[in-house]
């Protein structure tokens, strides 16, 4: 049985709408990074979310609001290298005592105003994930799947629900989207959080993150995947976002 096709699930980089969801300023940049820069090349509407401020994303003597401002100049950079044109901030603290609700809260009213075919966020599933900003942002955004399929929000005709949910940083991913000519739009946007990654420790990184996605390119394309470039997502009907144990291995 193909799944996919039964769910009407399509291929994440030949959506014409994209909302993507982050914890974070750079979450974004490095889970999806080259997604994003390639369905903006493409024409797609590509409109981003960041759930917190990441005043608390370094450690040493700095101050928290300073830290705030400056990653928020890192994310406009950013966002401006790969494209995307429209971008949302919610205001959380970073750590701060908000709930996946107030996110929910949030969100929905962004969902009805875009209606993306695909929502995109962190997979807040993944094994010893332990960051709160990502599990309250990745369960918030799966939330709306349910919120929106039901009288819990008032919609008038014709009802909208995504078509899909993707999530990067998955255990569990079942999609690659080939970013080999994104690639280098992708790095540079991230060493624009340079609040982040201008460390001793970048080369390494950087590094590391191609050797794992050539590495999925080989899992995910097969022989034709040698020395592709990939990103990897769980992609996910609505449906599959409630009573459906297969998800995990879907």
């Amino acid at each position: 049985m193909d799944l996919r096709a039964l769910l009407g699930l399509k291929p994440l980089d030949d959506v014409r709408s994209a909302l993507f969801v982050q914890p974070h300023p750079d979450d974004n940049e490095v889970g999806a990074g080259g997604t994003i820069a390639k369905l903006a090349v493409s024409g797609c509407r590509v409109v981003t979310v960041t759930v917190t401020d990441g005043r608390c994303g370094a450690t040493g003597p700095i101050d928290p609001n300073q830290l705030a401002r400056r990653r928020q100049q890192e994310l406009e950079a950013a966002c401006e290298m790969l494209g995307v044109r429209e971008h949302i901030e919610f205001g959380f603290e970073d750590l701060g005592a908000y709930t996946e609700e107030d996110v929910v809260e949030k969100l929905v009213p962004v969902l009805l105003d875009i209606r993306p075919e695909v929502v995109v966020t962190v997979d807040p599933w993944t094994p010893y994930e332990a960051h709160p900003d990502h599990v309250k942002t990745g369960r918030a955004v799966a939330q709306c799947a349910i919120r929106l399929a039901s009288l819990a929000v008032p919609q008038h005709p014709p009802a909208y629900v995504p078509l899909m949910f993707a999530f990067y940083a998955s255990a569990y991913a079942n999609t690659a989207v080939d970013v080999t000519e994104h690639w280098d739009i992708k790095l540079r946007a991230i060493e624009a959080h340079a609040s982040q990654f201008a460390t001793p420790e970048w080369p390494a990184l950087k590094a590391f993150f191609e050797y794992q996605s050539r590495q999925a390119a080989v899992q995910f394309l097969g022989a034709s995947g040698d020395g592709r470039l990939v990103e990897t997502f769980k992609v996910l009907s609505p449906r599959q976002l409630h009573f459906f144990p297969d998800a995990i291995s879907s």
